[in-house]
């Protein structure tokens, strides 16, 4: 139709300083100068660096499109990273710190602006965001797997302020580290009046565990609870792999008699247990290593949850579809 609004799929950057309002009532000329520097000298090259465009400015905010999630999420890399290292520029200066959110959707084009959910939901990301961290959506972080060398904490479905639907944000973790993992933490849904999600210490035991791994992506630890353990590429599966050899509801792991029991699901690849097809539920012997498209999942029996090296994410049947931590 002649008037409807243009629209486009990109990448949204929000990104903030920390404690400006503060530094500016300590000394405005100075926090505007460092600012100004810091944009000059890091932000801006490495936004146009990633073929990104800044599209607003508010203060000490900015909004930067990106044509994909990955080279928005290099770019914030790289920005949090040149900051950090450059620190302040004389002894005593305050160095300017950075939150960073990105979120990939579909925005509306009204001249060099861009409006719609596509902008509001990454803004509104960016608060949840360490000083000097990044946080992303999950279309971010599941866009990016396998194709950058990080690590990512899984914080949940978060109520954003007027965003419709709960929005499943992760936290980027700096380089070498490994999701902080508690196996009695569970997360709980929200409750009916849309508060946000609450952890809860439960005493599970988790004795079963499956190292999750894709080429380019850091290993993660998910446990196996008494309940079967859905796999495939899309909600409702509880652990959601992103990965297009993988079928919508690709297989199915389940406790039966205290030992992991593997069923395909009808996928249209298959599901391959040390290198052969299976056709019917197969017991999973300790060692094994299912393949399912570019994924490996190995099995890893007999990890007592007080062991300081069995620590990963406990299959939660409460949690929302695609939810593991």
């Amino acid at each position: 139709m002649p008037d409807e609004a243009e629209r486009k799929l990109v990448a949204v950057l929000a990104a903030d300083m920390v404690g400006f309002s503060r530094q500016l009532g300590l000394d405005e000329a100075g926090t505007l100068a460092r600012l100004a520097l810091a944009r000059n000298d890091v932000i801006d090259p490495a936004i146009a660096t990633h073929r990104g465009r800044i599209f607003k400015v508010m203060g000490d905010g900015i909004l930067a499109e990106f044509p994909s999630a990955v080279l928005a999420l290099r770019a914030a890399v790289a920005i949090q990273a040149m900051l950090a290292e450059r620190g302040g520029k004389a002894p005593g200066e305050p160095a300017v710190v950075l939150r960073i959110g990105i979120h990939q959707g579909e925005v509306v084009i009204a001249g060099d602006d861009l409006f719609g959910d596509g902008v509001n939901i990454a803004a509104r990301i960016e608060p949840l965001a360490p000083p000097g961290g990044i946080c992303v959506s999950a279309r971010v972080h599941e866009d990016s797997l396998g194709k950058l060398p990080l690590a990512f904490d899984d914080l949940g479905e978060r109520t954003l302020k007027n965003i419709l639907r709960p929005v499943r944000v992760m936290r980027v973790l700096p380089p070498g580290a490994t999701p902080p993992a508690d196996p009695t933490l569970i997360r709980r849904p929200a409750e009916a009046d849309g508060a946000e999600r609450t952890i809860v210490r439960t005493p599970v035991t988790a004795r079963h565990w499956l190292i999750v791994s894709a080429p380019g992506g850091a290993p993660r630890r998910v446990g196996l609870a008494g309940v079967p353990l859905e796999i495939g590429r899309q909600p409702p599966c509880a652990l959601v792999l992103n990965d297009p050899e993988v079928s919508r509801r690709h297989c199915r792991i389940v406790l039966v008699d205290g030992r992991p029991e593997l069923t395909d699901l009808n996928s249209t690849n298959g599901t391959f247990l040390d290198g052969k097809r299976i056709a019917a539920p197969t017991r999973l012997a300790p060692g094994a290593r299912v393949a399912l498209g570019a994924h490996v999942l190995v099995y890893e029996p007999e990890r007592e949850p007080a062991d300081p090296d069995a620590t990963g994410t406990l299959h939660d049947p409460t949690a929302p579809p695609g939810f593991a931590r």
